[in-house]
């Protein structure tokens, strides 16, 4: 998937500025999608050169300018298509921890947990954040199916993590000296 097909999708449900695609990208799509500020605008940029989308500058009067972004009829038509037709290829996890935990071996058994004790924090953080993205998104609305889709699987995500972490600090606990 490219961030095309992610930005599309998201302008699908409706118009947004660039902040605000980039914010959603952080508080909701944490799990399964990352993109830098940069690469968000130069995509728009792309995209708006191919007629996938368009924008429109909204003026402000004592605040910076917006620059609002919705999808032309052609850019929904491309991400049906993509949708329909294109392939849906395995997941891959691409995880700098999981690297990390291959190499345990070199570490104190004081060293792993503490590494363990500090991705369980974030992943406590990250949980806390998307619940409380739900609750404010979806809780009193009946919302978009996608936007409870990817919101749940990040809960999911969260807890799963979560409870690896805590299975590799029992496995650390019962079978390294100290």
């Amino acid at each position: 998937m490219s961030l095309k097909y992610a930005l599309l999708g998201l302008l699908s449900q409706n118009p947004q500025t660039g902040y605000e695609i980039y914010k959603t990208f952080k508080e909701k799509m944490v799990y399964f999608w990352s993109s830098t500020h940069s690469q968000i605008y130069t995509e728009l940029n792309k995209m708006e050169k191919d007629e996938l989308i368009e924008s429109e500058y909204i003026y402000q009067e004592g605040s910076p300018n917006k620059k609002l972004y919705s999808i032309t009829n052609h850019g929904k038509k491309m991400l049906v298509d993509w949708l329909v037709n294109e392939a849906h290829k395995p997941a891959k996890i691409k995880d700098e921890f999981l690297i990390k935990a291959s190499a345990f071996h070199l570490l104190t058994k004081k060293e792993i947990l503490t590494l363990l004790d500090s991705i369980i924090s974030r992943e406590k953080q990250v949980l806390d954040g998307t619940l409380a993205w739900q609750k404010e998104h979806l809780e009193n609305s009946i919302g978009m199916i996608g936007d409870f889709a990817t919101s749940e699987y990040g809960v999911m995500y969260a807890k799963m993590y979560i409870e690896w972490c805590e299975k590799v600090k029992d496995e650390v606990i019962t079978r390294m000296k100290d």
